[in-house]
């Protein structure tokens, strides 16, 4: 009788103890999402280096007048400076990435919350960016009239202000453009993240 009870007990524990190896599978899926923020990532580094490198050339091939080479290059510098700590940044959330096993769920939140950080890191570098880009549209469309006998200062009132007025759309636009695709390409992502850890708190 002492048996059945010890094996009746054994039975119970083995019920009770299934949610375990269902806890650890739901940290193994997380996995998966890493897996994709690391392919996203590794894809995307090399372009933002090749890009900024590129960018220096830029009043070569606008055909920039030598005496604008100052005011581009000094927005250049100030651009360098500035995705040199974003991929900086960018490298480093990288190696943690690879350093996740999907062990332990603190580990899991380190990388959401660290993910989380990553995204408003990516937006605020494409918001510092729009001054350089605004810079090089400004000169290139400044040169463009010059060529056609066209300074600005010869428009009327009213172009001038359809002029700031698609400026401040454009920008708002490009803003937008940011955020939505900073949600496409890593937001997805951290809800998936998110949702396997309010499940495994669950």
């Amino acid at each position: 009788m002492n048996f059945d009870q010890l094996k009746e007990q054994w039975n119970n524990e083995d019920g009770e103890s299934v949610n375990i190896p269902n806890t650890i599978e739901q940290l193994k899926k997380s996995k998966h999402p890493i897996e994709k923020i690391q392919k996203s990532m590794k894809a995307e580094f090399p372009f933002q280096i090749i890009a900024v490198i590129l960018f220096a050339f830029f009043p070569q091939l606008l055909d920039f007048p030598t005496s604008q080479y100052v005011i581009y290059y000094t927005s250049y510098t100030m651009l360098v400076v500035i995705s040199s700590y974003y991929l900086y940044g960018f490298y480093k959330f990288y190696k943690q990435t690879e350093l996740y096993t999907g062990n332990t769920k603190n580990s899991l939140w380190k990388i959401y919350h660290e993910l989380k950080l990553n995204m408003e890191r990516y937006q605020s570098f494409g918001f510092l960016l729009l001054p350089h880009f605004m810079i090089t549209l400004g000169l290139a469309f400044y040169n463009t009239f010059l060529k056609k006998g066209m300074p600005l200062g010869s428009f009327a009132d009213s172009y001038q202000q359809t002029f700031i007025l698609i400026v401040l759309l454009g920008t708002v636009a490009i803003v937008a453009s940011i955020v939505l695709w900073t949600k496409y390409l890593y937001g997805r992502h951290a809800k998936r993240l998110e949702n396997i850890l309010n499940e495994t708190d669950e």
